[in-house]
């Protein structure tokens, strides 16, 4: 069986030297970027855009990743355009564009920035559940997908996989959280999405990732590396064996893997170039995967006593209410609260109708809201299994 190629390089730092470089040693490990673009092409570069967040929050994306990639697909006659779906729809996608620094960058290297939102979308079946993809992802004639390394409270990783999920535009990505509530079922649209997209080739940003509680609630970790490949199970498999995890501990490279999209086993994965040793890497708790093997009526009476859910720190909330927006099932009230010259609304949970998809979490621009848990569940996590 052909093994699946990913290669990693020394990146140190965000200097577009340095990162360039580093980019292009990694592809030239794969035979060349001319064995992906030809001359004229229109390549579409999928950044993380998460949140309206500085680099140094190191949330998304870093712009010298992005610049790197734009100025490499030009060296070899490609016709870069960058496009992304934050996490949650907001009509000034500017905004996303002008904080994560890719309005600077793009204007200085005179690329279009392609809103997803007003592009249109192509109609997709698959499972036999509708899916949406951005008109300019499947029209491009080449993909190149632009990670982050990052935890996910949901997903365990969000990489290369889960980066495609930015290509359905606007609500429904939230509305996949209501249809799925479970991490397992979640996963399953991540992967059908991630299906649904053309092959893409994969570069990932891996100088400083996130762990703990990611992808936006998380510490920044530095990995000090770029990687590149064109299978991205296989992509997010070799970064989880570098973080010292199994791979198929991870449910969307598992679910991938099943369905034959990509390899998962480290025997079937190449990894050229010098590996850096990462220790202790925080990865955040998979314990709430235990829920989904009991029986649904003792489920339910387990979690009143054993659970975790998102809950706010006051004294960071900030009265956004980003969180109140991106919540797919409407489960965050906004009760009054007076105070000496106006009434300040502070978001209040209705757990109730919280299916946990963390999105609130995801999208909280002060990390104000976090991983809440009962006394049971803070037991049990102690003999919890993390490999």
């Amino acid at each position: 069986m052909e093994k699946a190629q990913i290669a990693v390089s020394e990146c140190k730092s965000y200097s577009v030297k340095e990162v360039y470089a580093a980019t292009k040693t990694c592809l030239e490990s794969l035979g060349g970027l001319k064995n992906y673009v030809s001359s004229g092409d229109i390549v579409l570069l999928k950044p993380n855009l998460l949140q309206a967040s500085s680099p140094d929050k190191y949330i998304t994306t870093h712009p010298a990743i992005v610049e790197s990639v734009i100025c490499l697909v030009k060296d070899v006659g490609g016709i870069p355009q960058v496009g992304d779906s934050p996490g949650a729809f907001e009509r000034n996608i500017k905004k996303y564009w002008d904080a994560t620094g890719l309005t600077d960058v793009c204007e200085r290297l005179d690329v279009e920035l392609v809103n997803f939102e007003n592009s249109g979308s192509y109609h997709k079946q698959r499972n036999g559940q509708d899916y949406y993809i951005a008109k300019p992802v499947l029209d491009a004639d080449l993909v190149i997908n632009l990670p982050k390394i990052k935890t996910h409270s949901l997903t365990i990783l969000t990489c290369a996989i889960k980066n495609l999920y930015g290509t359905v535009p606007g609500f429904i990505k939230t509305e996949y959280h209501k249809i799925a509530p479970q991490p397992s079922k979640f996963s399953e649209k991540v992967v059908d999405i991630y299906a649904l997209n053309p092959p893409c080739l994969h570069i990932v940003d891996g100088v400083i990732g996130m762990d703990g509680y990611g992808p936006s609630s998380g510490d920044p970790r530095y990995l000090g590396m770029v990687l590149a490949g064109n299978d991205g199970v296989a992509m997010d498999s070799a970064i989880t064996h570098i973080l010292g995890r199994n791979p198929l501990k991870i449910p969307t490279n598992r679910i991938a893997h099943h369905q034959g999209l990509g390899k998962a086993d480290m025997k079937h994965i190449e990894v050229i170039g010098d590996v850096p040793v990462v220790n202790d890497f925080k990865w955040p708790s998979n314990i709430s995967y235990t829920i989904e093997l009991i029986p649904g009526p003792l489920a339910r009476g387990v979690m009143n006593l054993w659970y975790t859910r998102p809950t706010i720190d006051l004294e960071k909330c900030t009265k956004c209410l980003k969180c109140k927006v991106s919540c797919p099932t409407n489960a965050l009230k906004k009760p009054g609260q007076l105070t000496e010259d106006h009434v300040q609304y502070v978001p209040e949970f209705d757990y109730k109708k919280c299916i946990n998809c963390l999105c609130c979490m995801e999208m909280c621009p002060e990390k104000a809201i976090y991983n809440g848990k009962s006394l049971l569940y803070k037991f049990t996590s102690l003999f919890s299994r993390t490999d």
